[in-house]
């Protein structure tokens, strides 16, 4: 067993990728890490705004802890939020306090370059060491809601039309900004959807048309949920609210084209209010959301929002 003052602590770098996927993989079992999938969501992110550390021991990565941040509006102010997105250590030095030297020292890089908030969606083992050593407080966790979809859309006719890019005059005027959300643009939307593929993530992008004329895009997914094909509604992008109902609608008529039970997204007040009367499913506290701002009054303030969230906001999706 390595005693702690051996280890070492330094900023990731791109040539680091590998090891970081090697300890992803025989700690976590995960084998959709890959150095192009980091390379891509840390280094290449247009925020061009993450912390990410690496510890090691004898050469061999034994430790991680990665945040990546996104501009958000939060009670009407604009928020630099960090994501914490993995806290990681090996067997090898676990019990030697290396989680939280890796937590700090990525937490106080963050705040150095100007963060205001974390957001995170922790897993069983970091929750609780995030409410007790760390400051978070619990969120309001956002609601799963399951549109079923309408066999009659099967024969239907649509308006949509599936691209492989986004039309930058579409772009020329600002999008709809949902309150509390992440502030997205259109290099943002091309850089999550369509410049990286690979089997996990792996997206299709929906033109959606009214009257001939584009009004917005879906940005969808398809996964498996109990055994069913779903499709994940991880973005939209529009530019009037009016437009909200007829763009989840054709998500939907796309979904049921391709034999799908339904269309899944979080908790959205203006996307519940767009589809009122359509069938559904609704599920409670499934994720984990934790808060924390730079002191004890914003924590608190944070704790008190109604996050707009959608699956593309998080990296495991």
């Amino acid at each position: 067993m390595a005693n702690s003052d051996e280890i070492t602590l330094h900023r990731a770098t791109a040539a680091d990728l590998a090891d970081v996927v090697e300890l992803n993989r025989v700690e976590n079992d995960d084998d959709r890490m890959t150095t192009g999938y980091l390379d891509w969501w840390y280094f290449n992110n247009p925020f061009n705004s993450f912390s990410f550390f690496l510890s090691r021991i004898g050469g061999r990565a034994c430790g991680m802890c990665s945040s990546n941040d996104a501009q958000f509006e939060i009670n009407g102010r604009p928020w630099k939020a960090g994501f914490i997105q993995k806290v990681l250590t090996s067997n090898e030095v676990r019990g030697k306090g290396l989680f939280g030297k890796l937590y700090v020292k990525t937490d106080t890089d963050f705040l150095e370059r100007g963060g205001d908030c974390f957001l995170a969606f922790p897993n069983a083992v970091a929750k609780p060491i995030y409410l007790a050593k760390y400051s978070y407080s619990h969120g309001i966790y956002p609601d799963l809601t399951l549109l079923f979809t309408n066999p009659l859309h099967i024969a239907a006719g649509s308006q949509y039309e599936v691209v492989a890019k986004l039309d930058p005059a579409f772009f020329q005027t600002p999008t709809f900004q949902f309150e509390n959300a992440m502030k997205k643009d259109e290099k943002f939307l091309n850089w999550r959807y369509l410049t990286f593929k690979s089997e996990h993530y792996k997206y299709v992008t929906l033109a959606i048309k009214k009257s001939g004329k584009l009004i917005g895009y879906a940005f969808l997914k398809k996964i498996q949920k109990k055994g069913l094909p779903v499709f994940v509604l991880m973005d939209v992008a529009f530019h009037q609210q009016a437009d909200l109902a007829h763009l989840i609608k054709q998500a939907r008529v796309y979904a049921a084209k391709q034999v799908s039970v339904g269309l899944l997204y979080m908790g959205n007040p203006l996307i519940d209010e767009a589809t009122k009367g359509v069938a559904r499913k609704v599920w409670r506290n499934q994720f984990d959301f934790l808060v924390k701002g730079k002191n004890q009054d914003e924590t608190d303030e944070l704790a008190k929002v109604t996050f707009n969230f959608f699956f593309g906001d998080l990296d495991f999706v």
